[in-house]
């Protein structure tokens, strides 16, 4: 996550994928809610973030994007309006439930060596106590979402190469599963083949990796492909895939979302 982020169109689906999974219809249960931003440094290499004018106040805008959220859209309309950029406003703005806990500590290797054994050892050790700091704040929480920058760990990228911290790796999943939390993945797609086979393939190496059998995800197709990977603990496997499933029915979120089993 960057924080140039902030208010685009993936942060739209982002945040109603987020309510709608722990906030129950009517007399459902509610799930508290812990976000592991993985916040890294702007770039500005790239137009990402850019991707706002879902925003404009256009009959098309308020029919395929606001209706389906009013709050959240007003709300992000006036974080871009106010030019408040940044994750700590979403706290601010009460943008997901009230009580959701929020881990924002930074993971970035900036200034920090990478030329030797004994730095590579200060990396891990740095990114470990980071995780398990993550797994501190976020303790007591039903369900936890992880926010990296481009997703599930690639075979290219070592966690402690530069551009680790912009992936989560299954090592730093499986503490949060083995103690019977839900996890939401944030997953950036990428041009390697059709999304569908990424998306199962993906899901394929998640039950393997953690050991859960009724993970599912729901493809975001609006801006840029990405992927919200849904790992249920025991407690709460139907309860999820129903409110998954209910999301890709409802207008006008059908037209954003996929669900894939």
């Amino acid at each position: 996550m960057q924080n140039r982020y902030v208010g685009d169109i993936g942060d739209f689906g982002k945040y109603h994928l987020l309510k709608s999974l722990c906030m129950g219809d009517n007399n459902e249960l509610d799930l508290s809610l812990g976000v592991v931003w993985y916040l890294v440094p702007d770039e500005n290499h790239n137009d990402d973030g850019k991707h706002i004018r879902y925003l404009e106040q256009t009959n098309s805008n308020l029919a395929r994007f606001r209706s389906g959220d009013p709050a959240l859209y007003d709300s992000l309309s006036e974080i871009i309006k106010a030019g408040k950029r940044d994750v700590s406003i979403i706290k601010e703005f009460n943008v997901l439930p009230i009580k959701t806990v929020f881990y924002e500590e930074p993971l970035s290797y900036e200034g920090m060596p990478n030329n030797s054994p004994a730095a590579l050892k200060d990396r891990m050790s740095y990114r470990n106590r980071w995780g398990s700091k993550a797994l501190e704040a976020t303790l007591g929480c039903d369900v936890i979402f992880v926010d990296p920058d481009n997703g599930l760990e690639v075979k290219s990228v070592k966690a402690h190469q530069k551009t680790g911290p912009k992936y989560t790796y299954f090592e730093e999943l499986a503490p949060f599963v083995k103690r019977g939390q839900s996890l939401v993945i944030y997953h950036h797609l990428c041009r390697s083949g059709p999304a569908e086979v990424q998306v199962k393939e993906r899901l394929d190496q998640l039950k393997e990796k953690l050991g859960v059998d009724n993970i599912y995800a729901l493809l975001y197709k609006r801006g840029t492909l990405r992927a919200f990977f849904i790992v249920p603990s025991s407690e709460h496997v139907e309860l999820l895939k129903v409110r998954g499933i209910r999301l890709t029915q409802s207008s006008p979120w059908k037209e954003h979302f996929s669900f894939f089993a």
